[in-house]
């Protein structure tokens, strides 16, 4: 049986030479369908969950997006994505080491700049100390917040550098004035809490007054210590007063020791001179009371008042009295009493044979 071989026909083109005459014939509509479908993926944008979005139209706001899929009209719509939903913070006097990922920030790098705050008392002292925040208005966050020169920016993940060093400024400005209105003690101390509420309140009111929308969630002194220029001075100043608390303590020891005692003999003491007032007082009134007795019976007979008055007298020197007998002073030989003098004087005389 003959096969029939049907040859190709040298006029008819192949398929790559249709498909060049198909986009030479409509390469206007290709030429049209690949710009749209570039202007589509160009215009084309996302707002994350916890953000949202700003469309600036022609230099104007034109809305704020939610969080999804949108599309901006080309070459006039600008947007801006601003994180409401996150919590931000801002680290003053250190800086968390975020190398490995946003979850491990490692250890603390100090920064020396940031530490140091003079007190009311003008003495030094390191603070470290953490802002945390969220943008409320994002309208008046992107528009009303300056933007600083490059020179001077920081890299804050999420915070935008040259927004994120005005941020600091303003903070910083706001802490160094509390800190120099509080006394050294109080910044080591009790003072912690009260330097936390005046820094968020200044920081609200300054935000507020420049209408930036950020709303201050908390201050947080994380650590304050003594500045190394004047550590040593610190811990004698601190080593004096224990001293002096300890001798202050002592010393009200010993008052409550001495001063019972004290008060003790002074109360015998007072009460002996009561007594001894009682006493005086009673002799007196009774020496008074003999007086006028006295008086009376001297008026009614004065003689035998006199009479009376000496012997009382004579009875006390009579008690006193020495009778010395001398033998041999007379004629009759017999005795004499005589006054009682000094035997020396007596026997001097009888020597002279004087006799008084």
């Amino acid at each position: 049986m003959a096969k029939v071989i049907l040859m190709p026909d040298p006029d008819e083109p192949g398929l790559q030479e249709k498909i060049a005459r198909f986009l030479m014939k409509h390469i206007l509509w290709v030429v049209l369908l690949a710009l749209a479908f570039l202007t589509l993926i160009n215009n084309t944008y996302t707002i994350p969950s916890d953000s949202k979005g700003i469309v600036l139209r022609f230099g104007v706001i034109g809305g704020i997006v939610e969080p999804g899929l949108h599309f901006k009209i080309p070459y006039a719509d600008k947007i801006y994505v601003v994180p409401t939903e996150r919590k931000q913070s801002l680290e003053f006097g250190f800086r968390f080491n975020r190398a490995g990922g946003a979850g491990n920030r490692g250890n603390s790098v100090p920064v020396a700049g940031e530490r140091l705050m003079l007190t009311r008392d003008n003495k030094l002292i390191e603070v470290e100390w953490v802002v945390h925040f969220h943008i409320n208005v994002p309208e008046d966050y992107v528009f009303n917040l300056p933007n600083a020169p490059s020179e001077y920016r920081y890299n804050l993940p999420g915070i935008p550098p040259e927004k994120e060093t005005i941020l600091r400024d303003l903070c910083m400005a706001a802490m160094r004035r509390i800190f120099a209105a509080s006394l050294f003690d109080e910044g080591l101390t009790i003072g912690k809490q009260k330097i936390q509420e005046n820094a968020l309140n200044s920081l609200q009111t300054t935000f507020n007054e420049l209408r930036v929308g950020i709303k201050i969630d908390e201050v947080l002194l994380q650590e304050t210590n003594v500045s190394d220029s004047i550590r040593e001075e610190y811990n004698s100043v601190t080593t004096a007063e224990e001293q002096v608390k300890n001798m202050i303590y002592q010393a009200e020891a010993h008052a409550n020791k001495v001063v019972p005692e004290a008060e003790g003999r002074a109360a015998v003491l007072i009460n002996e001179g009561e007594a001894y007032k009682f006493k005086r007082i009673s002799e007196a009134e009774g020496e008074a009371a003999r007086l006028n007795l006295l008086q009376e019976a001297y008026q009614l007979n004065p003689q035998l008042t006199r009479l009376n008055m000496w012997a009382d007298g004579m009875t006390d020197v009579w008690q006193k009295l020495k009778v010395v007998f001398v033998e041999g002073l007379d004629e009759a030989g017999g005795t004499l009493k005589v006054l009682p003098l000094p035997p020396d004087a007596i026997f001097q005389n009888l020597k002279g044979g004087e006799t008084r």
